[in-house]
């Protein structure tokens, strides 16, 4: 019995010296935790590091008027898009195509040189004078295409070939 008074006697004193170690002096207590809570990065025990919100942001806007596509992109390396606005600027119900374009020359942005469609593809259908959102909990991923022109683009392209109209598209994601 006498030696579990003990025990519990020398324990209480010691909490008490770290609590009143940590209201005296608070950076010593941080670096007494951060002390007892240290990783260390060996070559035969390593720690992985991936960077965890990718460097590069993008974003992109397009104003698509009619039925001509037009497209927006970095032009090279793969973008991964977490979300899509579609505004309508009209008082019809539109019918948007977003893809990843094929170009037949020039660089992304233009209305004049996307000649094809590809994956991924998404038909999207807004309500006049509104906006719809699309998120993507996974990136959609746009990798660079070669193109007519045999030349790799990374480009994302809207079109209302079958309604036409005039709608703003935002994309906004990251660049790898």
């Amino acid at each position: 019995m006498k030696f579990m008074k003990w025990i519990v006697l020398g324990s209480g004193s010691i909490v008490l010296v770290l609590c009143s170690l940590v209201l005296v002096s608070p950076k010593k207590a941080y670096a007494l935790a951060a002390a007892l809570v240290q990783v260390t990065n060996t070559t035969s025990n390593p720690v992985p590091i991936q960077t965890a919100v990718p460097a590069s942001p993008y974003f992109g806007g397009m104003l698509v008027e009619g039925t001509a596509p037009q497209s927006v992109g970095p032009g090279n390396g793969t973008l991964g898009v977490s979300q899509i606005v579609v505004t309508s600027l009209d008082t019809k119900v539109d019918q948007v195509n977003i893809y990843a374009g094929l170009l037949n020359g020039g660089t992304c942005g233009g209305s004049t040189n996307i000649e094809a469609a590809t994956n991924p593809f998404l038909i999207v259908k807004v309500q006049p004078n509104s906006t719809v959102v699309i998120p993507a909990p996974t990136p959609l991923v746009f990798s660079p295409q070669t193109g007519y022109d045999n030349l790799p683009h990374t480009c994302v392209a809207a079109a209302m070939p079958l309604t036409g109209g005039n709608v703003y598209v935002t994309v906004n994601g990251f660049l790898k």
